[in-house]
């Protein structure tokens, strides 16, 4: 059979049918069926499906450029998927700018916390030169863009390259997207996750994400390859190159692994309030606790159990299942990491004050660290602390006329420290009446609308993917190292 690949027929459209069915059905269901006043389920799943989409796509930019940099040859024989994989960026472009007017149209739809000026607190506020609507909307266009714009020249560079002067023009090209992915890559991470919460940072975010999307996106290309074998194209793929790049999935998902152990384990044991309230405000939610450990079971011990083995990874039917339930598995971990923030639930005026910052992301969502009950006394006797610094120079100021302290004005104000003491307490939403149950804290939902974004995003990687190898020939005839793939071979004496 002819190793050129043809984008019609059946294939066609099924593929633009899941596309449009899920994007129609997704955007409709959550347009109506929303809770929340401000649309958040449909922008929230927007900006999920967009987010992972793209990293499952900047994924085989990476894989391509960071190959060619090293001299990497063995990959010659299918290195046209994940060039094709990267189209998907062009579309991402596209709907990021979405997102970023949103920010303007409907500020409080995603990122009200820092977004809409009458939810800043005194943290926000020094956030300011970073959390702001223009630099938002200029950081994400500007890198989203340069990721769309060396995916245009993979696609004109690197699929013909003849000879080695253009094979060294080419390592140029691979070396600027590098550069540009090692800064880019967690910044966007910062901006479009991260400022979820805007009160609460990780310095391994960055890599977490990255280390997430790439699982997904080796995947992915997995599934491909092996999707175009069993069409009849890509011959020279044997289970040596297949191998191959299941050792990276599952590299990667132990690396997932590392960064997510390695993040939650000193969160967990510094016990900064701070820091803590990400993971403690999730593990309140019934869902959100249960996603958390399906994803840790499918993303770690489903790969550790079923592909360690060196046969495992050369195994079509093993491996490619396996790469199905990394691509669900890793969807979780993003829907873990988004879903909470933009969907919370309103709770009247606990964050009307400034001193509850640490407490409340806004007005619309109540964030709180849980206290253990036996240190209670010791929470409370810092509020304390703190309020009394804070009135220490009133308290000075009361003295009577011959000079010694007003007596009645010390105790009066003790009362009111103890009064206030108790209102920031219960504002802090420790009070077991309110913020007892996980499912008020959240609109969440795993429903309809999730499922018909994600098959719709998924049918629209695939257009584009199958677009761009459409009426191309899956193998470089010419490349240099093209013999070098073609007789790729892994042994173990």
């Amino acid at each position: 059979m002819s190793n050129t690949f043809t984008f019609g027929g059946n294939l066609k459209k099924s593929v633009l049918g899941l596309a449009v069915v899920g994007l129609v059905l997704g955007v409709v269901l959550g347009f109506f069926f929303d809770d929340t006043s401000h649309h958040s389920r449909l922008w929230a799943n927007l900006l999920l499906n967009t987010y992972y989409f793209a990293g499952i796509a900047v994924t085989g930019v990476f894989f391509i450029t960071a190959h060619q940099l090293g001299y990497g040859g063995w990959h010659t024989v299918f290195k046209r998927v994940p060039i094709a994989m990267g189209r998907f960026l062009y579309v991402a472009f596209f709907l990021f700018l979405i997102i970023v007017a949103g920010l303007w149209l409907s500020p409080e739809g995603l990122y009200s916390h820092w977004a809409d000026p009458h939810h800043r607190d005194s943290i926000v506020l020094g956030k300011a030169p970073f959390l702001t609507r223009k630099a938002y909307a200029l950081g994400v266009i500007i890198f989203f863009g340069l990721w769309a714009l060396f995916t245009w020249l993979l696609s004109k560079k690197f699929i013909s390259i003849k000879n080695w002067k253009e094979y060294s023009s080419a390592k140029k090209i691979s070396a600027g997207f590098l550069l540009v992915f090692g800064v880019s890559s967690s910044i966007l991470s910062w901006w479009v996750i991260m400022s979820l919460d805007p009160h609460w940072y990780s310095t391994l975010f960055g890599w977490y994400n990255l280390a997430s999307y790439f699982c997904a996106g080796f995947a992915m290309m997995i599934l491909l390859m092996i999707g175009f074998k069993r069409m009849g194209h890509l011959p020279n793929v044997t289970e040596d190159h297949i191998h191959d790049v299941a050792k990276l999935m599952f590299g990667f998902s132990v690396f997932w692994t590392y960064l997510m152990f390695s993040q939650f384990m000193l969160i967990w044991y510094a016990n900064i309030p701070e820091a803590t309230i990400w993971f403690t405000k999730r593990f309140d939610i019934p869902m959100f606790k249960a996603i958390f450990f399906i994803a840790l079971a499918i993303n770690f011990f489903l790969p550790v159990l079923a592909i360690l083995k060196r046969d495992a990874k050369r195994n079509f039917l093993t491996v490619g299942t396996i790469s199905v339930l990394l691509i669900f598995g890793h969807y979780l971990d993003f829907y873990h990491m988004v879903m909470v923030e933009p969907m919370g639930i309103p709770h009247g005026n606990h964050a009307t004050t400034e001193h509850d910052s640490h407490a409340n992301l806004s007005a619309d969502n109540v964030l709180y660290a849980e206290v253990d009950a036996g240190h209670e006394g010791d929470v409370n006797g810092h509020a304390e602390e703190i309020h009394d610094d804070l009135h220490a120079e009133d308290e000075h100021m009361h003295l009577d006329e011959t000079g010694h302290p007003d007596e009645h004005a010390v105790v009066s104000d003790s009362h009111a420290d103890e009064d206030h003491g108790e209102e920031a307490h219960t504002a802090a939403g420790h009070g077991n009446d309110e913020h007892g149950h996980g499912e008020e804290l959240t609109y969440a939902k795993l429903g309809l609308v999730e499922l018909f974004f994600f098959l719709g995003f998924l049918g629209l990687f695939l257009f584009m993917t199958f677009t761009g190898l459409d009426g191309e020939d899956l193998e470089s005839g010419d490349d240099p190292f093209l013999e070098e793939s073609k007789n790729h071979h892994v042994k173990y004496s």
